[in-house]
């Protein structure tokens, strides 16, 4: 092993310690913006539509914000990309803090929407972690700064409705006026971490170790990504596994609120699906590394599709089933979004990574997005029952194409072998 193999590998540890120490408080910000945006919207609209809209503001601006903080990435390393993205989320709950003291809708979606770039920036840390890493610990590196949101992302739902639980008989928005206060605290705390501490920069290190710029996003970067197998199949597993969990997550607290259940038993439920989301991370990027990563992406699928078939069967007054189906809901997404980032980040060159990264990132997130606004719709129309259901059937579509690709991947090897 070269002494530069040893250092790399040195500052790659000190780097996920400290992508996982701004990941924390911003994962916290974001799940506490996120958890009370749908009950503060339609508390301000009477709409339970116009409430779901208003959190997935944050899906949408998560895919606004991928291109640009790539680019800044690109021209000046994770450090500085990652970190301003982190403040201008704290605009954004800013933002909402406002439309919660004057009850003005147009500045929660606003503010939501900017909350999405802070969002943006956590999805980046991911990469960020797998810079120096190497083939055999890809997987699992991405997986540790993943698990890292696990604290800031459980807590967060619990302390935004525990914080609107706890305002008692506040009326309209003003109940909601100290969730946004802890987020933008958070924001601030995640940015000036990142700021100050990932020195050097693992993007920065990459290119000079290689020799080769680091280029921008691209129009043909869709064309790239799908021209290669493995990422079309990474593309695939991470947009419609976001879809689904951001479809069913979306309009899940409206349908228990429905029920007349208590706020602090929502935010619980939503904090044990993030616990799905998340706590399980390392082991799955271990598994990742050591198995096929499209095998793991269908078996993920499979998971989300018995959670939200579980959550179909599940009535507005009842928590066990939503508890355990959105807790499923999460594993499976997690199963997805690891195997996917991984499998997309070797798929590509150091030079390209960022670029095909952000792609595939905008490209989730708005699968999130349109799936957020349209689990709205869809409950009002037909019923929250009909919307798992379909989400169950997409997991399913998902788990197929998985299963194809393992089957033409395990051919593609045997031939490699009889050609020996």
């Amino acid at each position: 092993m070269s002494e530069q193999t040893t250092e790399h590998g040195a500052i790659q540890k000190r780097t996920v310690r400290v992508l996982q120490q701004g990941v924390v408080p911003g994962g916290l910000a974001m799940g506490t913006s996120y958890s009370v945006a749908a009950l503060l919207g339609s508390e301000i609209t009477g709409s339970d539509t116009l409430g779901a809209i208003a959190a997935v503001g944050l899906s949408i601006g998560q895919s606004l914000a991928g291109i640009p903080v790539a680019a800044v990435m690109a021209r000046r390393g994770r450090r500085i990309g990652i970190g301003y993205a982190y403040l201008v989320g704290s605009v954004g709950a800013t933002c909402a803090l406002l439309a919660a003291l004057t009850e003005t809708y147009i500045l929660l979606v606003i503010g939501m929407t900017l909350c999405g770039c802070g969002q943006a920036g956590n999805l980046a840390a991911r990469y960020a972690g797998s810079d120096l890493a190497t083939d055999e610990n890809r997987a699992r590196s991405i997986s540790l700064v993943v698990w890292a949101n696990t604290v800031g992302s459980v807590l967060g739902p619990t302390v935004g409705l525990g914080l609107r639980s706890l305002a008692g008989s506040s009326e309209g928005g003003s109940g909601f006026i100290f969730s946004y206060m802890v987020s933008v605290t958070l924001f601030v705390v995640a940015a000036s971490t990142i700021l100050k501490r990932l020195r050097p920069d693992p993007l920065l290190l990459v290119a000079d170790a290689n020799k080769t710029t680091i280029r921008g996003p691209r129009l043909s970067d869709l064309s790239l990504i799908l021209s290669r197998p493995a990422a079309r199949v990474a593309l695939l597993g991470m947009m419609l596994s976001q879809g689904v969990m951001v479809g069913v997550m979306t309009v899940t607290p409206l349908h228990m609120r429905d029920g007349n259940q208590d706020p602090l038993v929502i935010g619980l439920m939503i904090s044990l699906h993030i616990v799905g989301m998340y706590a399980f991370s390392p082991w799955i990027g271990r598994i990742a590394d050591r198995l096929s990563k499209e095998l793991l992406i269908g078996l993920g699928a499979v998971i989300t599709a018995v959670g939200a078939e579980i959550a179909s069967h599940t009535d507005a007054p009842e928590a066990t089933g939503h508890f355990v189906g959105l807790f499923f809901i999460g594993i499976g997404w997690c199963s997805s979004l690891v195997a996917g980032s991984a499998l997309m980040t070797e798929a590509f060159p150091p030079e390209a990574r960022v670029a095909t990264q952000s792609t595939a990132d905008v490209l989730m997130t708005a699968t999130g997005a349109a799936a957020g606004i349209s689990s709205g719709l869809a409950v009002e129309q037909r019923s929250y029952h009909d919307l798992a259901h379909w989400a169950a059937l997409v997991s399913v579509f998902l788990a197929l194409i998985a299963a194809i690709a393992v089957v033409q991947g395990a051919r593609v090897r045997e031939t490699g072998l009889e050609d020996e």
